[in-house]
């Protein structure tokens, strides 16, 4: 499926303070668009923005979006197809904060919207005004007062309430509602206790009649905004009313503009709108309209502040540590590492004192959870936080044509000389190929997209059934598509992985390399004992071809015989940067150097080696730890069993088995 919306931001998505912001609430839809991959995973989404001036081209830019793989946000401008790219950027200091400022956080009465009132107030000696849909407690009821334990104890009277005929329903809303006023004059009562300036004033941001009403009293001595209210129905789509989504809706957006249209004829120092990387980026499971608000107040920041004389910013941010509006913290640090407060609240109160314009995300490092259509969604550069873990599978990822979460997912990957010199090191008669290493590197990254469910830490700890003809690994002439499948199933507590490799166009008859990932829990558990040798059918060829190794990429070792006939050899690593001509080479999952030299090892004859069995086998590849320096190899070749360990510090790195040598001198009875 595919999904695209257009908006009219101008076709730069209004990153651009010369064009015209025709319809700003387009942001809602670029919002929405980010997370449908996860209500409907097979579904290829895309935001196109352009300008009104572009209109008479629109035709034609759909028909070349529509269905095209890439970067999900995509603007046209002056002739010109564009895209986002994230830019560090420190926030400086314009703005003089002090006792004489008041700010306003609308819904600041609870959650990071009460951290940022008590943080102000503490730091800058300031007035704060957080708000509310309620009155504030009387100071009568039961709860007023009380520690976390006698709470509790009242919530169980609640629920004893059952025996008089009330619902569960009705039980867990009064206990929410307790809680949160609970929870409110608790903050309000204890900040007050410390002298801290801290007010607060009833309000529902979605009523005009209430915020004119409000801002009438305290407009005037107002120096600073933070729009902060916001709701979140954690449910999939199909069991959300429409109502549901419109409030979550309203609430931002709609909240912004009552405030916005009170306010902008103010002079504020800053006026701030609190976002989410989940309209930047896409939300998790359930948060579709979420991420809509989110995006859409963004977009509307751009617009709102060309036409105020104070800047409007809207930060956006990941999951705070266990506070705020995600009923399930655990699962959102699949998707990306929480903010620690202290860390977070004074970034805030720097983008403040910047008097910052704009949007500002703040990232961190991405979980494991992210799914490949948000892999192309926005740009991974070095500066973000996790670039090294996360960049090597976004690289190898290829095209995906077919996915589904957790089971299976299809792929075209391209095998070009051009951006890869390490296609040119090694060749089958005489004709450049994919490298064995290069390849089983392929099948790893392409593993690391197909995980269980509940998204657990896992490492590769071996790759099994290694079967390659060698007949597919040639490039014959300029680049080279392969289509890769990936499958995952759990075999007992072990979770596996199928990856296969052909031709599009070899049909079901054609070559096929295949390699089973096994991996074991990051903890550092025992991996599963190895599967049993598989019997495999074996092609015996009359023309036999010619395998040569150029070694220009990839260091060619010298090997010795050791005392006991054992071979030995030192072998150097490979950097990134020789085997992909990348801006950004991602680092390797496995041995490239140490693998391509055992098998080269076990093949060359001479010049050369006439190879007697097609396809290619490996029986196991254990991966033990990370490449680092320089490897010393040992191998017995009757045996086919090769250790590869750190000359440093003789940690084991890779144990090769199930590989005999020489290859060409097996009998027929092998």
């Amino acid at each position: 499926m595919f999904y695209l919306a257009v908006t009219y931001l101008g076709g730069g998505m209004g990153q651009h303070p010369q064009d015209d912001l025709a319809q700003p609430l387009g942001g809602i839809w670029a919002g929405l668009v980010k997370t449908l991959h996860r209500e409907l995973p097979n579904c290829n989404a895309r935001v196109v923005d352009t300008g009104l001036a572009s209109v008479r081209d629109l035709p034609g830019i759909v028909a070349a979006e529509l269905g095209r793989p890439g970067a999900l946000e995509i603007g046209y401008r002056d002739g010109q197809r564009l895209t986002l790219t994230p830019v560090t950027r420190p926030a400086g200091a314009a703005v003089a904060l002090g006792a004489d400022d008041c700010v306003l956080i609308s819904g600041g009465g609870r959650g990071i919207g009460w951290e940022l009132a008590r943080s102000l107030a503490d730091t800058y000696g300031m007035r704060v005004v957080v708000t509310g849909r309620e009155d504030f407690p009387t100071g009568d009821e039961p709860w007023f007062g009380a520690d976390e334990g006698r709470l509790k104890e009242l919530e169980a009277r609640l629920w004893a309430d059952r025996r008089q005929g009330r619902s569960p329903v009705e039980i867990r809303r009064d206990i929410a509602r307790t809680r949160r006023l609970w929870e409110l004059s608790t903050n309000i009562t204890d900040a007050r206790a410390r002298g801290l300036r801290v007010d607060y004033a009833r309000c529902d941001f979605t009523d005009r009649e209430q915020v004119r009403a409000l801002l009438d009293r305290e407009g005037a001595a107002l120096t600073g905004v933070v729009h902060n209210a916001g709701v979140d129905t954690a449910a999939r789509l199909p069991k959300k009313t429409d109502e549901e989504i419109l409030r979550t809706v309203r609430t931002k957006i709609g909240g912004f503009v009552h405030l916005f249209e009170e306010l902008r004829g103010h002079r504020l120092k800053f006026f701030c709108n609190v976002g989410s990387l989940t309209g930047r980026l896409g939300g998790m499971v359930g948060q579709l309209e979420y991420a809509a608000a989110n995006e859409g107040l963004a977009r509307l920041g751009r617009w709102a502040s060309r036409h105020a004389d104070f800047p409007v910013m809207t930060l956006a941010w990941p999951t705070w540590d266990r506070i705020g509006l995600i009923s399930n913290f655990s699962a959102t640090l699949r998707y990306m590492a929480a903010v620690d407060i202290t860390d977070g609240l004074a970034k805030w109160r720097d983008e403040l004192r910047a008097g910052s314009d704009g949007e500002v995300t703040f990232v961190g490092p991405l979980g494991r959870a992210m799914s490949p259509g948000q892999a192309t969604d926005y740009p991974v550069v070095p500066g973000l936080p996790g670039f090294t873990g996360t960049y090597p599978r976004i690289f190898h990822l290829g095209e995906v044509t077919t996915y589904q979460p957790h089971a299976r997912m299809v792929s075209r990957v391209t095998f070009d000389r051009d951006t890869a010199p390490v296609l040119t090191d090694f060749l089958v008669d005489g004709v450049e190929a994919v490298p064995v290493s290069v390849l089983l590197e392929s099948a790893v990254r392409g593993a690391e997209w197909i995980v269980p469910e509940d998204y657990p830490a896992l490492r590769v700890s071996c790759l099994e059934e290694v079967v390659v003809p060698l007949d597919l690994l040639r490039l014959d002439a300029g680049p080279t598509v392969w289509e890769r499948e990936v499958r995952g199933a759990h075999e007992g507590d072990t979770w596996v992985t199928e990856v296969r490799f052909r031709r599009p166009g070899d049909g079901a008859d054609g070559p096929e390399a295949s390699v089973r990932v096994v991996h074991e829990p990051g903890d550092g558990r025992s991996p599963a004992p190895p599967r049993p040798d598989v019997t495999r059918t074996t092609t015996w060829r009359s023309g036999p071809p010619l395998l040569r190794w150029r070694s220009s990429v990839v260091p060619a070792a010298a090997w010795s015989h050791g005392p006991d006939g054992r071979r030995v050899a030192e072998v150097r690593p490979c950097a990134p940067n020789d085997l992909w001509a990348a801006l950004h080479a991602p680092r390797t999952a496995l041995s490239v150097s140490a693998l391509e030299n055992v098998l080269r090892a076990c093949a060359t004859q001479g010049n050369g080696l006439s190879v007697a069995v097609d396809p290619l086998t490996v029986g196991r590849i254990a991966l033990h730890s990370h490449e680092y320096g320089n490897s010393l190899v040992e191998g017995d070749p009757s045996l086919g069993v090769w250790k590869v360990k750190s000359m440093t510090s003789g940690t084991p790195v890779m144990t090769v088995s199930g590989l005999p040598g020489p290859i060409g001198e097996r009998t027929m009875q092998s």
